[in-house]
């Protein structure tokens, strides 16, 4: 027992610390910065920072994906060997290039040493609002320059993507984010959903399911506290399971007090629950309203291991039912924000 024990932690704590790092080269104003807003969906990085005339890689935290927007490359300022040797990019795992005219033969090298080491690499054609050629239609224009690129690297069936990064009209986002998720192994894949903003229906979807395997792994964190012997940490530790659980599922789908309060069809009760969520005294009543419960777990931690057992299963009970309670009212918030944007996008 307690080598499963000790397996289940381990594979907890690999999951917790699997991390995503996007990395985005290319040429200088293809829009790289607003293109990691676009994926957040929130100004992470000013679109006003040149990375391709500055010396250094603008790294942008996002939970817990980090994006490394690397400065320009095979450039009189970075030669190759320079370049690789300040920044070691074949450290990370997933690359996009982003490029919003002609692919760079400097970032046709890049990608042909990405390929030699198996590194996935993504091609981001961005601003296709201002695609236009006389004649021809944007699909045309885009099969025309998915052919020219697929002749530059000498393949077919790259992995190309079409977005606009306009704030005002975003285009293929949805998109890319299905292809990155589609490079990920499972870990790494649960955790790039929760973070990145879900523009469609089945994103949301994929987000709501990966929350809740979220909420499965601090119930176990809480069903570990509830074979701690030390009653005061026990309860301390049983709140800041719930505050970071709370906090983190509330940025997974992006609800602020403002969407809450301007929310029109979501059960006043729901709304109540969020809301109660993102206080201490919030969280402090959800625990005193299973204070049953925990009174119980308190009193079976001083008895023998059977005891302990059944309360480590009465703490991961509590936080598996209310982590999901929280999880369907954002959930419910969320959808009714998205169902309104796609409206509004269709009209």
């Amino acid at each position: 027992m307690t080598s499963e024990c000790e397996t289940i932690k381990e594979k907890l704590k690999n999951i917790d610390e699997e991390n995503v790092r996007i990395v985005l080269f290319g040429q200088p104003g293809s829009g790289k910065s607003s293109l990691i807003n676009a994926v957040c969906g929130r100004d992470a990085v000013s679109t006003g920072e040149e990375t391709d005339t500055t010396r250094d890689a603008v790294i942008v935290e996002n939970g817990d994906v980090t994006f490394i927007d690397l400065p320009g490359y095979g450039t009189a300022g970075f030669p190759t060997e320079a370049f690789l040797e300040k920044f070691q990019p074949f450290q990370y795992d997933l690359f996009l290039c982003v490029f919003s005219d002609k692919l760079r033969a400097a970032d046709t090298r890049l990608f042909r040493m990405l390929e030699a080491m198996k590194k996935p690499c993504i091609f981001v054609r961005n601003k296709t609002d201002l695609i236009y050629e006389e004649g021809k239609t944007l699909e045309e224009s885009e099969a025309e320059i998915r052919r020219d690129i697929e002749f530059q690297l000498g393949q077919e069936n790259i992995d190309l993507v079409f977005v606009s990064t306009r704030q005002d009209r975003p285009e293929g986002i949805d998109v890319l984010n299905d292809v990155i998720m589609s490079k990920m192994n499972e870990a790494r894949r649960e955790k790039y959903i929760l973070t990145a903003e879900a523009r469609t229906r089945e994103q949301l979807e994929a987000k709501k399911e990966a929350a809740m395997t979220y909420v499965k792994r601090s119930a176990t964190y809480a069903a570990y506290n509830g074979l701690n012997p030390i009653i005061a940490v026990d309860a301390a530790v049983d709140f800041m399971i719930l505050y970071q659980l709370y906090t983190n599922i509330r940025a997974t789908f992006g609800i602020t007090e403002a969407i809450i309060n301007a929310s029109r069809k979501v059960s006043a009760k729901d709304k109540k629950l969020v809301l109660g969520g993102m206080s201490r005294e919030g969280i402090n009543v959800i625990l005193r309203n299973a204070s049953r419960k925990l009174v119980a777990r308190t009193f079976l931690k001083v008895l023998p291991v059977v005891g302990q057992a059944t309360a480590a299963l009465i703490g991961y009970k509590i936080v598996s039912k209310t982590g999901r309670d929280y999880v369907n009212a954002c959930y419910e918030l969320a959808r009714e924000r998205l169902l309104m944007e796609l409206d509004a996008k269709r009209s």
